[in-house]
Order: structure tokens, then C-alpha cells, then sequence
């Protein structure tokens, strides 16, 4: 495989691909100032933003529509689609999520290996185009009148493959532009785009998710904003650095080259790590699954986002059913209210990745930050089972808190830590391992997401979903919430033992007499 990409190499293959059209005529145009790098650090910052967004505005779209489709098998007037309008609608939706996530799990590490050996703006321009067919055509069995279990299982089972080419390429995108000391803060920003997208697709699928005459467009307006986007990605998006004449990012933080020049002088040789010359990534092979699968704390942090995306992608696609299903003050809401009153999760996740990602620049213990935020989200769970049909208001207020602490690890283990472990020293800043590394935590935590969805469905059981019918859901996500943290329990004494390590050290500098 390793032979065949050198190859492509030798011969001009499509891992260098030239330079995208766009950027050539702004560099032409802009005369003797071309973009500088901080322009183009925001510029892709920005397109990967909403390239993902995308994504996950139209991964939101079955969720929005499930209470249409399945009906009220209670009132005549509320026919459904069949075959979901029947007593078991519940189960049969809660198989469309199961071969949605399930086939994005598995197609997740094919496709992140595949981005380590090809142009990465070729393959997000594909993925992207087929994504949004894959959607149009899940959303036409409306107008062609389909009513086959079969035809929807196996379409959602095409999204959910194409769906997986998302995330192991924008990461690498973005790894391969910022540094990994302002890592944190930054990726926590920009790891919003989930939430963005998960109430844009609750606004734009939400429009037309109240009939079953126009449920179809929910998917098909979604789908048809990301093909547009693909057209801005092929034309302008430079995936490297030093594919626009600039030098790559500085891949270590101040701690990491401290502990590494100390490291150097022990051994009496400073020069071991760092010979002054600067590598190109792009010039290392592609790391194997199985060494990536065997880095330092890959291993932790894939299993706990396994448990962290149960809880997550449980609330992504069951949240609007829920909340359509109970009394909030006394009164029940339609779908597309409910996909509104959904939003105020990801308003939480929004604040709750930012701060995440501030504190884990701050300390640099990425497994502290997780599980203190994992831990805090077991009561709220409770709280928010509790007390949240009791008025709007504390409906929207807990549901915030609870996305604020929920989504934090999950957004910091899938962009920061993914970033920081595809880059370790171990690997020597490959470029091509942050796709692999990437692939790897976020198809083991898709696991998770596809396992919470069917549970759900399992748990509510027949016939129409009550506040009763969720104990035993919100059971289980509590149970998520606080493995999660068990996983990182032995990087989280590691992390302990760094910062005692670090104030030592520092104590001994500060006491030692100036010369």
C-alpha cells in the first residue's frame, strides 16, 4: 500500500494535488502582498467550520422528522408514514439510527486511512457531493411515494457511509494548520460547528417536518447547502501550509520542548530530536492502524468518547422526540417546536466546547478537564429528567447546563486531544497520522452513538413515548456519563503527577541562588 502511494508520488500522484484554483487567482490578484499566514489560518478555520456544519446539519435531519413519520398511533387524524405509523414506529426509526451510526462506525476507519493517502480537498469535495445525493435521495422516497422498510434502511445506511468522510479530513486539515499550544481554545471554538449545525438542521429541516406531504424537503434543503459548499472547497481550500509557500506549525507546546531539552542534556546530546532542519510532513509515510491504535492514550480517550457520544448522539437524535412526546408546564408541543426548544443542548455544547478547550490550554491536562466535566453531568442528567417538564424555563435552563457539560469532553477529545495524539512525539508530527489517529478515537466513539440510539428505542418500547418511558434512558446515560470518566482514570493520575512534577520543578528554579 505504502509502495503504491510513492507511486502516486513519483508520478504526480493526488496526494500533491496543485494548488486550488481559487487561491491561484487571489494570489494573482492580490500582486506583491499575497495572504499572509494568519489570513490563511482564519480562512481555513472558517471553511472547515462550515464544511463540517454541514455535515452535521444534515446528520440531524432524521431526528427532526421522527415524531411525523411515526404519528400518534392514538389519533386517526395523525396517520405517520407507514411502515413507521405502526405500534412498533419507535423501534423500526430507532433501526434507521442504528444503520446510519453503525455504518458511519465502520466506514469511519476505512475512510480515515484512505485521506492519509489522498488530496485531502479532492476527497472532501467527493464526500461532501455524495453526502448531499445520498440525502436528496432519502428524502425523495417521500415524493416517490415509498413506504419500504428496506429502501430506507440502505439509504441511511449510504449517508451514514458517506457522512464518515467529514471528520478524519477536517481535522488532519486543521492539525496541519495550528499549532498544538493554542490547540485547545481554538479547536474548542471551532468543534462548535456540531452544535451550529445541529440547529441549523433544526431550523431548516424543522420548516417542513410537521407533514407527511413535505417531510421530504427536510432533507432535501440541507443536502442541497452542502453541495454547494463543495464547489468553495474545491476551488479554495489549501489543505497545507507549505502547499501556499509557508512553513508548517510549531507541532510542540512550551512544557513538551522543556521536558524534551531536559531530556536531551541527561542523555548529553541536545541535538538527538531536532536536527534544524524542517521536515515535511507530507513526506513521511502513512502511519499503520495498528501502531496509531497503540499510541499513548489513543486507547483511553477512544473509550471514553465511546460513553461520552452514547450520551451526545443520544440527545442528538432522540432529544425533539422526547421533548414532542412530554408535557412541559402542562402542555405538549408539535415537532417543529420541539426541534426549536432542542437547540438550547447545543447553545450549552456551544459555551461548554469553548471553556472546555480554555481550561485544557490552561492546565494542559486534557484528562482532568474531561472528567471533571463528565462527572458534574451525572446529577444534571437526573435533574433534567426531574424537574424539566416542569415549566419552559426549566426546560431550556437545565437542558443548557446539562449540553454545557456533555458536550465539553466530547468536543475536546474529538479536535483537541485527537490533534495533540496524531502529532506526539512518538510519530514525529506526521501530517498523514492525524487522519488515521482521528479515524480511529472518533470510529470507536461512533460506536457509542450508534449503540445509544437503538437502546433508546429499545427502552421506550411500543405505542406512544411518555416522560415514564424514559426512566430507564436516562438511566443509561447517567451510567454512560460516569464509565466515560472511569476511562481516563489512569491519565488522569498521570496528568496529577505532571503538575506536581512541574510546580517541583519550578520551585527549584525559583530557590536557586543567582549567579
Amino acid at each position: 500500500y505504502n509502495e503504491y502511494k510513492s507511486y502516486l508520488r513519483m508520478v504526480g500522484g493526488i496526494r500533491y494535488d496543485p494548488l486550488p484554483l481559487g487561491i491561484r487567482c487571489l494570489k494573482r490578484c492580490s500582486g506583491s502582498k499575497p495572504p499572509n499566514n494568519n489570513i490563511y489560518k482564519g480562512w481555513i478555520l472558517i471553511l472547515t467550520f462550515l464544511i463540517y456544519m454541514t455535515y452535521h446539519m444534515n446528520r440531524k435531519c432524521p431526528s427532526v422528522v421522527k415524531k411525523t413519520l411515526h404519528g400518534n398511533t392514538s389519533n386517526d387524524n395523525d396517520t405517520g408514514w407507514y411502515p413507521f405509523n405502526k405500534e412498533d414506529g419507535n423501534k423500526l426509526l430507532g433501526y434507521l439510527d442504528t444503520a446510519l451510526l453503525l455504518s458511519y462506525a465502520i466506514a469511519i476507519f476505512f475512510w480515515g486511512h484512505v485521506a492519509d493517502g489522498v488530496s485531502l480537498r479532492y476527497f472532501l469535495t467527493a464526500g461532501m457531493l455524495a453526502t448531499s445525493v445520498s440525502g436528496i435521495l432519502y428524502g425523495m422516497a417521500q415524493f416517490w411515494n415509498i413506504h419500504e422498510l428496506a429502501y430506507f434502511v440502505i439509504m441511511m445506511m449510504v449517508v451514514g457511509t458517506f457522512q464518515a468522510t467529514g471528520w478524519p479530513a477536517v481535522v488532519a486539515v486543521v492539525g496541519n494548520w495550528v499549532s498544538k499550544g493554542s490547540r485547545g481554545l481554538v479547536m474548542g471554538v471551532w468543534n462548535s460547528h456540531t452544535s451550529v449545525g445541529n440547529i441549523l438542521g433544526n431550523i431548516i429541516a424543522g420548516t417542513e417536518s410537521n407533514s407527511v406531504d413535505t417531510w421530504g424537503l427536510s432533507f432535501v434543503y440541507p443536502a442541497i447547502i452542502m453541495a454547494l459548499l463543495a464547489v468553495v472547497v474545491f476551488f479554495f481550500l489549501p489543505t497545507t501550509p507549505q502547499s501556499v509557500n509557508l512553513p508548517p506549525p510549531n507541532q510542540t507546546s512550551k512544557d513538551e520542548d522543556e521536558e524534551r531539552l531536559i531530556r536531551s542534556i541527561q542523555v548529553g546530546n541536545e541535538s538527538d530530536d531536532d536536527d534544524g532542519e524542517d521536515v515535511d510532513p507530507n513526506s513521511i509515510p502513512a502511519i499503520g492502524f495498528g501502531k496509531a491504535l497503540m499510541l499513548p492514550g489513543v486507547l483511553e480517550f477512544s473509550f471514553s468518547l465511546f460513553f461520552a457520544k452514547l450520551v451526545c448522539y443520544t440527545f442528538l437524535f432522540c432529544l425533539p422526540q422526547y421533548i414532542a412526546a412530554i408535557e412541559i408546564g402542562g402542555k405538549q408541543y408539535k415537532s417543529d417546536k420541539a426541534s426549536d426548544v432542542s437547540s438550547f443542548y447545543d447553545i450549552g455544547g456551544i459555551i461548554g466546547s469553548i471553556v472546555c478547550g480554555i481550561l485544557a490550554d490552561k492546565t494542559g491536562c486534557n484528562a482532568i478537564v474531561c472528567i471533571i466535566f463528565q462527572i458534574a453531568s451525572v446529577p444534571l442528567l437526573l435533574l433534567y429528567y426531574i424537574y424539566g417538564g416542569t415549566s419552559m424555563a426549566a426546560q431550556i435552563g437545565v437542558m443548557c447546563v446539562l449540553g454545557f457539560f456533555s458536550n465539553g469532553p466530547y468536543a475536546l477529545i474529538t479536535t483537541a486531544v485527537s490533534a495533540d495524539l496524531g502529532t506526539q512525539e512518538a510519530i514525529r508530527g506526521s501530517a498523514q497520522a492525524l487522519a488515521t489517529v482521528s479515524a480511529i478515537i472518533d470510529g470507536i466513539g461512533s460506536v457509542g452513538a450508534t449503540i445509544g440510539p437503538y437502546l433508546t428505542s429499545s427502552l421506550i418500547g411500543d405505542g406512544d413515548a411518555s416522560h415514564s418511558s424514559y426512566k430507564y434512558v436516562f438511566t443509561m446515560l447517567m451510567a454512560a456519563s460516569f464509565v466515560s470518566a472511569l476511562c481516563l482514570v489512569r491519565l488522569f493520575i498521570k496528568d496529577v503527577r505532571q503538575i506536581r512534577a512541574r510546580r517541583s520543578r519550578r520551585r527549584r528554579t525559583s530557590s536557586r541562588p543567582n549567579n
